[in-house]
């Protein structure tokens, strides 16, 4: 899943675009679907039609749609168009990813369930990593844990300092599928998380908690390293779970979780 636009941690891991994210047709597709409400089975304008309306080629529209086809986002049937299929039933993750990157803010429940699935799969990474780090491993880990301390130092925010860590982690856990799977968590979450670290406190305590997993994993102790990763994923899933909860009528702006999702909704403009 590396991209020509995609970049690299210390790690030589791809924290970059997927190949799909960053493909302005299928975004324009998808928002045509979104906007217009169209409906799973519901057929999509012909080639010819659907390039005007969304001001583009229709070379360039065949090859969105190939790659929406290929996401299971949409269905191409012999002599007779291509059809909406049902996201939720039907589609792959990365369609999801898709979707939060073209601005469709992922639903509260999609969020829940994001976090339900990564846990596991951060606890097999660090069991991971553990039991196969090298030094080169851990060096990179540490640079990232550098780069952190940086951006903490100048009050900034560590969100890409945090995605690289965590790509880091799981580099050092050598399964390039665990990788690739866990790199589409990192690009959904993305948004969430540079809303999240737009306070620093949130910076610094994260920062210490990396700090003690890295040192986990350089004892080789996976039981340890599985307990700080869950608590870690923990403290995000109290947040967001308060963040995402239906706001009651007289809750004003100045609430901290309200501003924290204006900023995530603010990060897709």
């Amino acid at each position: 899943m590396v991209g020509p636009n995609s970049k690299r941690t210390a790690a030589g891991v791809s924290t970059g675009d997927s190949g799909t994210t960053g493909n302005p047709i299928v975004r324009r597709v998808l928002d045509y679907i979104r906007e217009r409400g169209l409906e799973p089975g519901q057929r999509l304008p012909a080639e010819r039609a659907l390039a005007e309306l969304l001001g583009v080629s229709r070379n360039a529209l065949r090859e969105g749609l190939a790659t929406l086809v290929s996401l299971r986002a949409v269905e191409a049937r012999p002599n007779s168009g291509i059809y909406v299929r049902s996201l939720a039933g039907e589609s792959s993750f990365e369609t999801l990813v898709v979707l939060s990157d073209s601005g469709a803010l992922p639903t509260a429940t999609e969020v829940k369930e994001s976090m339900e699935v990564r846990a596991p799969l951060e606890r097999q990474s660090i069991e991971l990593a553990c039991a196969r780090r090298t030094r080169a491993d851990l060096a990179a880990l540490r640079r990232v844990l550098d780069d952190t301390d940086a951006v903490i130092s100048a009050r900034g925010n560590i969100a890409d300092c945090d995605q690289a860590f965590h790509l880091a982690l799981v580099g050092a856990a050598h399964n390039s599928v665990l990788t690739r799977v866990l790199n589409a968590f990192y690009q959904l979450s993305l948004p969430r998380r540079r809303a999240f670290f737009a306070d620093t406190r949130r910076g610094a305590e994260s920062a210490a908690e990396h700090r003690a997993i890295v040192e986990a994993v350089e004892k080789r102790d996976p039981g340890l390293g599985a307990a700080l990763m869950e608590r870690h994923l923990g403290n995000a899933r109290v947040y967001w779970r308060d963040v995402l909860a239906p706001a009651p009528a007289l809750k004003t702006s100045s609430d901290p979780a309200r501003l924290s999702r204006d900023r995530l909704v603010s990060a897709r403009d």
